[in-house]
Parts: C-alpha cells; structure tokens; sequence
C-alpha cells in the first residue's frame, strides 16, 4: 500500500546479492548506483553508530577498540593532535574521523571502477557483471575486521542477547494478543479488518510502534495494575 517507485522497490529486493529476483527485476544482474550506495553508506553508519553505543554502554572499551587497526590508527591520529582534550572528546572526534576515512575511500574507489567499467547509462549499471559502488581492497579489509569485531564483542555480548529476546518475546506476546482478541485495538484500527486480514493489520500496527509505545502497550495488556 506505500506505492513505492519502481527504483525503491529494486533497491529492496536486490538489497542481498544472493538472492534471485529475476521475476522483478528481468535481465538485470545490479542494482542502480543509488541502491549500491544507500547499501554501503548503511554499513558506515551502522558501524560507527554501535561504536558509540558500544562505548556509551560499556559493552565495548578502548583497550578492546585498541585491537582493531582501522579504529586504532584513527584513534591515535586523533589523540595526537588533540592533546590534553578529553577522552570524550577525542573519542567522538575519532568516531568522525572513521566516518570520513570510509566514505571518502567508498567515493574514491566507486569513481574509478566507474571509469574502469566504461558504464554511461542506467541500464549499463544495472548489468554489468559486478557491483560499482565499493570500498578498496584495503578498506574492505581493514572494515571487515572492524565488522567482526563487533559482532564478537557487541552484537554477542550477553547483555545484547538478552535485549534482543526480550524484545521478541514482547513483540510476540502483544501480536498474540491483538489477534486472539481484535477488539483490543483502536477502533480505526479495527476498521481496517473489513477489507484485510487481521494478521497484516495487527503486523502493520506493531511495525508501526516506537519502542516506548510498544512498551507501553505491553504493560497496559499484561501488568494488572497499569491502566488500560
């Protein structure tokens, strides 16, 4: 129901490499240079931004950082010329600096496959044979072995299990509750059921939640001494 562009909707479903699309997207094997870089710039975000939140928390610390040789490079230029700064500071100032290094590689390098690839058209994009939008070989290395030691140290750590049932568990118990008993929906959102099924409804209503109503719903559904 969103009437997404055709362009949005290649860009989804060829967001994994892996997967086959061939009904969709027909003798493309790429997707467009937009896609590619939306898909990239994720991955600099999202590794920079669970690096703050890693730091923030507590569930990563500078001496395990210190391992890693993309953060630790920056972390050292940073600290050099921000002598006697606070480590705040100099960590914040590091995390910008790691975004910079990724981007500016990631341009760099997509402007010469681009010109070595001869690709002038869209259409010359969307099927050649290999992606455009890349980091370096070194970068490719360097933020593979950030990305691992993220997903060993952060994304694994029991603390992080532990938020992610928990949000399962309350996602799943409220989906079972709203359709074993529609009525305890608004009723603008009842009203949706006479033309769709109940299970898209409910799925809709839930994708549509922040965290905190999401909570929120759960203790007015299950705790006896929240008001409904």
């Amino acid at each position: 129901g969103l009437n997404l562009t055709w362009e949005s909707l290649e860009g989804i479903l060829m967001h994994a490499p892996s997967h086959d699309h061939a009904d969709f997207t027909g003798a493309y094997s790429q997707p467009s240079l937009e896609a590619q870089i939306a898909d990239l710039a994720d991955d600099i975000a999202y590794i920079n931004h669970d690096i703050d939140d890693g730091l923030e928390s507590e569930l990563l610390s500078l001496e395990q950082l210190d391992e890693v040789e993309l953060w630790r490079s920056a972390f050292h230029a940073v600290a050099s010329e921000l002598d006697g700064q606070p480590l705040r500071v100099i960590t914040h100032q590091t995390i910008r600096s790691l975004i910079n290094a990724l981007a500016t590689d990631l341009l760099e390098q997509t402007a010469k496959n681009i010109t070595a690839s001869g690709v002038e058209t869209a259409d010359d994009v969307r099927s050649c044979g290999q992606r455009l939008v890349s980091f370096s070989p070194e970068m490719l290395h360097k933020a593979g072995e950030l990305k691992a030691f993220l997903y060993k140290h952060m994304y694994h750590h029991f603390r992080v299990v532990r938020m992610g049932e928990k949000a399962g568990r309350i996602l799943r118990q409220l989906f079972e509750a709203y359709v074993s008993n529609p009525i305890q929906l608004p009723p603008h959102i009842q009203q949706r059921m006479d033309a769709e099924s109940k299970h898209t409804v409910v799925c809709d209503y839930l994708a549509g939640m922040t965290d905190r109503f999401a909570l929120a719903e759960y203790k007015k559904l299950f705790d006896p001494f929240e008001r409904v």
